[in-house]
This record gives C-alpha cells, sequence and structure tokens, in this order.
C-alpha cells in the first residue's frame, strides 16, 4: 500500500517517553522520516499540557511557518515552553 503525506506533521502525546516508540515507528516507515519535539503546550480539545513533536524529513528542517501550520492543523492551542528546535 502507498501513501502519500504532506510534511511536515505534528501530533500531540502526554508522556514524553512516548517520542521513543513513535521515532521507532517513523523509522520503519521511512528510514528518512524524523522525530523532533516541539515543546509543550495545550490542545485544543484538553485543558492539561502535552508534549508536541513535529515529523519531517531528515535534512530539511522545516519553516516556523511550515511548524506552524503543522502545529495548527493537529489542534495546537497554546505553547507553554518551545524547545530549541522551535525556537531556533
Amino acid at each position: 500500500m502507498k501513501a502519500e503525506v504532506e510534511l511536515p506533521k505534528a501530533f500531540s502525546i502526554r508522556d514524553e517517553n512516548e517520542f521513543h516508540p513513535i521515532q521507532h515507528l517513523m523509522a520503519r516507515l521511512n528510514p528518512k522520516l524524523v522525530v523532533t519535539q516541539a515543546g509543550t503546550g495545550v490542545h485544543v480539545n484538553g485543558r492539561c499540557t502535552v508534549f508536541w513533536g513535529i515529523v519531517h524529513l531528515e535534512g530539511q528542517s522545516p519553516t516556523r511557518k511550515e511548524m506552524e501550520t503543522a502545529l495548527a492543523e493537529a489542534g495546537f492551542n497554546q505553547l507553554s515552553q518551545a524547545s530549541e528546535f522551535w525556537t531556533g
């Protein structure tokens, strides 16, 4: 089965330890996919702070605008703390 996905894509998780399994899954789907932690923030459907990640291709760091768009599509509401990747 083939599928097309526009990158970057964002996702949220409740526990920071969940990044490792997601990184493993992405690497099995395509070794060129990279998962980067973007920071912590609030999801539009929730009240608690969650961890946000960005999936992108290796060597192609997303621009701030691309990250903002991906996070908005994933339900990002408010940033609590950004990673260096996000602020740099």
